[in-house]
């Protein structure tokens, strides 16, 4: 796994909103983040449809960027 490329934002990222368990408490709210993906973190393969929501965004079918 790789390092958080804005570590100052890391709060509001989904690998810190899963771990404090966000999916479970507020589902409605986590299906927002996560529908109509178009990135994922290469550090974790979390997708979600805005990039300032993963640690190491990439948009979807660009890994190599």
């Amino acid at each position: 796994m790789g390092s958080c490329q804005s570590k100052t934002q890391h709060i509001d990222h989904l690998c810190k909103l899963i771990a404090q368990g966000m999916h479970q408490r507020h589902p409605e709210e986590y299906r927002g983040l996560v529908s109509d993906p178009q990135f994922v973190c290469k550090n974790c393969g979390r997708v979600a449809n805005q990039k300032t929501r993963l640690c190491n965004p990439v948009a979807l079918g660009r890994w190599e960027e």
